[in-house]
């Protein structure tokens, strides 16, 4: 053990040969779905939807009342919510070593899913309530069955590889699912009778939804994941198991808090506990991508980390009523914006510039792609790359223009702040698809012509 309490043994660095990414692709390979295919459609459908709330801001198109919440929702229950459903259970099965969900229950599932969207898209955005019912107890149901599969698998498994911090990750992010989406309920289509209000089930629902069911599983898979992507191993299995129970003991209180109207003990005990998580988590990343080989897309992945507690640094200030000059609403609106803009869409696109790039349908050479066997979302050779640091770099500071935007709307030049940063962002996420798009285009021609 050295001196700084991180285990020698658990501390990796770049191998001299490639050697460990081998090893690491040495098992039953992953799958292309139909939930792989609809989570980029919804980050395109996302796109246009950011275009047209734009050009809404400067009265150049006429004003929809629900862009805003679909616009959110279409990153969030569209394309991460897909990605997740398509990933987790064969994420969980290679892990475990056990047989993945069979295609007939996974189409039954996408279908399911995503007309049950539908329904409740429909429903909140023409103000129906019995169809956003519906569709959202459907939404909650196909959960429930994600959550009984990945905890089924890990009831199943043998050899203590469900002792893994991941699969804790990929049973806790749906189980917290749950919560968020029953709190759905009565944020629009009944009124429920809270001692946190309204406020307190809106800030519990994206608690739950955002922080626990998008974070934790993106957090779980990155363990694993980002130091292929760099080539190196993680930094540290110690800090991995030293986060999850800071993570799984700070979701809950970050859930019940507002509900409760206790911000000031339970929120902020939830918050404290989550962050300490997360800094070991984060620390961990930085580490692993020190030792590695750099690219655009582990950096772009890298970076977008910083984000996801963007929420919680106004969290305090707003717990305990220290005044900023700033309206609170308008505070969350930011916060909000660097939690989806910052941290959201940089991981969805990368996971689906992966997912582009490394999978096929069942049955159609999925163990092979350009670059050599493929067992997993990251090629042995040639991981694939959008962005370099300058697109990096420009984006963020998008990121953090907008969001300044929206604290200080009532100033004469938030607008610039929003227009400039908008385009930008707007943009380079075009550019990405583009780039997605092609990359698929390319990896099947390489295939037919083999």
């Amino acid at each position: 053990m050295s001196g700084s309490g991180v285990d020698s043994r658990d501390t990796g660095r770049a191998p001299t040969d490639r050697g460990f990414t081998r090893r690491s692709n040495d098992r039953p390979a992953l799958s292309l779905t139909p939930f792989h295919a609809a989570g980029v459609a919804f980050l395109l459908v996302g796109l246009v939807l950011a275009l047209y709330q734009g050009l809404q801001e400067f009265a150049l198109v006429p004003e929809v009342s629900w862009i805003t919440w679909t616009h959110i929702h279409f990153v969030t229950v569209g394309a991460f919510t897909q990605l997740l459903f398509g990933m987790l259970p064969q994420l969980t099965a290679q892990k475990l070593e056990r047989p993945a969900p069979s295609s007939r229950a996974t189409r039954a599932s996408f279908l399911g899913l995503n007309g049950a969207l539908l329904l409740a898209w429909y429903g909140r955005a023409y103000g129906e309530p019995l169809w956003f019912d519906v569709g959202l107890a459907t939404i909650w149901l196909l959960t429930l069955w994600l959550f009984a599969l990945v905890a089924g698998m890990v009831l199943r498994s043998s050899g203590g590889r469900a002792r893994d911090p991941t699969i804790g990750f990929y049973v806790l992010s749906p189980f917290v699912y749950l919560i968020g989406l029953g709190f759905a309920f009565g944020l629009f289509s009944h009124s429920w009778d809270v001692p946190g209000g309204w406020w307190g089930l809106r800030e519990a629902h994206v608690h739950a939804n955002a922080w626990g069911f998008l974070g934790l599983a993106a957090i779980g898979t990155l363990y694993d994941l980002f130091p292929r992507l760099v080539d190196a191993e993680l930094y540290s299995e110690r800090l991995k198991r030293y986060s999850f129970p800071l993570f799984a003991l700070g979701i809950f209180p970050l859930v019940v808090g507002p509900v409760l109207d206790m911000g000031r003990t339970v929120t902020a005990v939830g918050l404290v506990l989550y962050a300490a998580g997360y800094v070991l988590y984060v620390y961990t990343l930085v580490q692993t991508y020190r030792a590695g080989t750099p690219n655009g897309t582990a950096l772009s992945v890298l970076v977008a980390q910083g984000w996801i507690l963007g929420p919680a640094g106004f969290a305090p200030f707003i717990l305990f009523g220290v005044p900023l000059g700033i309206p609170e609403q308008w505070i969350e609106t930011g916060a909000l914006h660097f939690f989806f803009m910052g941290w959201a869409l940089p991981i969805a696109l990368a996971g689906s510039l992966l997912v582009a790039r490394s999978l096929e349908w069942p049955g159609n050479g999925d163990d092979t792609d350009a670059g050599g066997s493929v067992a997993g979302l990251v090629p042995v050779e040639n991981v694939p790359s959008v962005v370099g640091p300058w697109i990096v770099l420009v984006w963020n500071l998008a990121v953090l223009g907008v969001g300044i935007g929206f604290f200080y709307q009532d100033q004469s030049w938030s607008m610039l702040l929003h227009g400039s940063g908008y385009t930008v962002l707007i943009a380079i996420w075009g550019y990405y698809l583009v780039r997605i798009f092609g990359e698929r285009s390319s990896v099947r021609t390489l295939a037919s012509a083999a």
